[in-house]
């Protein structure tokens, strides 16, 4: 049975990583593929390797993380190509018919491991994309991420803000003009649903209604997710009603990030509702979520003026946060622990 080797830090995986790879598994029987990693990289190497597993079920593809903290450019060591010989050979077990790569290295390693070398779309003609570009500016080249991975990506934003500020019809407007995904306020929903009062019992089920919201959304995001208000915000009003804590709440609240804040303010006039009952309160409840913000370590733009003014300023806002690279919180164990409920 013919044995092939693909190598790389799919860092992240992109579209470019699944085409060399599908086409290696065609012209060999089995394909050993090492997902290699540094401790200094800014996706764990352990998620980058928790993500080629799903990537690629194939029981014939064996996929094997390696954490050796090895050279990544011949002129950092003489002995590159040693180094990397016995990190393979120490890996993978057994002889390696075939090198299958997109880059220029292939040909040497190659020879160093005794065996034919397979060059698969080095222009990068099938697949124009390359890991670099993905975490310079992700957005940019939406296209090209794997699906799986994308909710890792997108660019979470925040309209928040005291009651009767325009953030639903602001985040309405925003996720039709950037054609992606927004959600509600899960306590307006749920309020509006129930047949008794609100009390205090209804805040768990609220902010997690709302978390579980994001990360659904999230998945089929184009790019960017718009949130009409946050746990910060459930915070903020459990203790103003009920003086009172959740700690699951409280966790969320102030360790969940995101990549920005839209703070609207409180210049355009107050608008009674069946939940709203807070309007002679408008200028402390604003000081109330400014302190929750800063609690929260969270930065922001204001947000000021009248509706059409509004609009421009978050758009002109959002097109900023567009350009931004990928933002490395995104990927740490402890968010990922926040966002999956554990």
């Amino acid at each position: 049975m013919t044995h092939g080797l693909v190598l790389g830090k799919f860092y992240p995986p992109h579209k470019g990583h699944i085409h060399l790879i599908t086409e290696a598994k065609k012209k060999c029987d089995e394909l050993t593929v090492l997902v290699c990693s540094l401790q200094r990289e800014k996706i764990p190497g352990e998620l980058r390797f928790e993500w080629m597993q799903n990537l690629f079920p194939d029981p014939k593809i064996h996929l094997i993380w390696v954490q050796d903290e090895n050279p990544q450019y011949p002129e950092e060591d003489p002995d590159f190509w040693k180094v990397w010989r016995r990190t393979i050979e120490s890996h993978t077990k057994r002889k390696v018919d075939y090198l299958f790569t997109s880059e220029e290295y292939g040909d040497p390693l190659s020879k160093v491991l005794g065996c034919t070398h397979t060059l698969i779309d080095l222009e990068r003609n099938s697949i124009p994309i390359s890991a670099s570009q993905i975490r310079e500016t992700p957005l940019k080249h939406w296209q090209w991420i794997p699906e799986l991975i994308r909710p890792y990506f997108v660019k979470r934003i925040v309209l928040t803000g005291s009651e009767s500020v325009g953030k639903t019809s602001l985040t309405q407007i925003l996720a039709k003009h950037f054609q992606t995904n927004w959600i509600p306020e899960f306590a307006r929903e749920y309020l509006e649903s129930k047949e008794n009062p609100m009390d205090e019992s209804d805040f768990l089920p609220i902010a997690r209604g709302h978390l579980l919201s994001e990360v659904e959304a999230a998945k089929t995001s184009n790019g960017i997710l718009f949130l009409d208000t946050d746990l910060l915000t459930t915070k903020v009003y459990l203790e103003r009603y009920y003086e009172s804590e959740i700690p699951w709440l409280t966790e969320r609240a102030l360790g969940l990030k995101y990549e920005s804040s839209l703070f609207l303010d409180i210049d355009i006039p107050w608008i009674q509702d069946q939940l709203r009952d807070l309007g002679e309160e408008r200028e402390s409840m604003r000081t109330r979520f400014l302190q929750a913000m800063k609690e929260a370590n969270r930065d922001f733009y204001w947000i000021r003026g009248d509706y059409r003014e509004r609009e421009k300023q978050a758009i002109k806002i959002v097109k900023q946060i567009q350009n931004l690279p990928m933002n490395p919180e995104s990927f740490t164990k402890e968010l990922r622990r926040l966002r999956n409920f554990e």
